[in-house]
């Protein structure tokens, strides 16, 4: 009983690890921004994607993959907030979720065009299968993994904000209001790239109860 019990909660908290990195994106957009950017999740699809190409396709070993769809998250935000986004800082809430939630609808009608609408498999590496054995209980190795890179996902996100300049300049714009005028242009270019490359960092990994072979 105790024994699955655990089983259940060890999924469950690889699970939200996955959760949790694709929140503080969207959260750091919202609330730093003040940007209501709904279509978070496509730049954490393209991530997926762009991880399933190279494994799949192109032959590419899994953890070679990984920098790959991170910068392609990042340079496809940044054309966005330069083409789109920062057209509309501005506008009211509404103006801003039509256009992010367009930009939903047809980034999945593209990736539905291009891969069809079944689950990808990724294909991981031998180490990254199997499970292992800690304290009497089997732990699947590839959800350990997930929890790994999440947590030093999320530490370098607090310390690039407690720690440099600027994280600074981002705790300034927030509480102060002059300040966010002030450098409205270099923080909105910054911080609308970071959430988009934290998830293409983190989401482009196959979710824990997803189907890997």
């Amino acid at each position: 009983m105790i024994s699955s019990v655990f089983g259940v909660l060890f999924d469950g908290f690889a699970y939200g690890m996955l959760l949790f990195i694709l929140s503080v994106g969207l959260s750091v957009t919202l609330g730093m921004m003040n940007f209501v950017n709904l279509a978070h999740c496509s730049f954490a699809m393209l991530g997926g994607f762009v991880t399933v190409t190279l494994t799949n396709e192109l032959g590419w070993p899994f953890l070679a993959s990984l920098p790959l769809a991170f910068v392609s998250a990042a340079l496809v935000s940044v054309a966005f907030e330069r083409v789109l986004y920062r057209r509309l800082y501005r506008a009211s809430d509404l103006d801003q979720c039509l256009l992010t939630i367009g930009i939903v609808f047809v980034s999945v009608a593209v990736a539905a065009y291009i891969y069809g609408t079944i689950q990808q498999p990724v294909n991981l590496p031998a180490y990254l299968r199997g499970s292992v054995s800690i304290w009497g209980q089997s732990l699947g190795v590839y959800r350990l993994f997930l929890i790994a890179v999440s947590i030093a996902i999320t530490a370098v996100l607090v310390a690039a904000l407690e720690y440099t300049r600027f994280g600074a300049k981002v705790r300034a714009a927030v509480d102060n209001s002059p300040s966010r005028l002030h450098s409205a242009a270099d923080l909105r270019a910054s911080a609308a790239r970071l959430p988009s490359r934290s998830s293409g960092s983190i989401t482009h990994l196959p979710s824990p109860i997803s189907s890997t072979s």
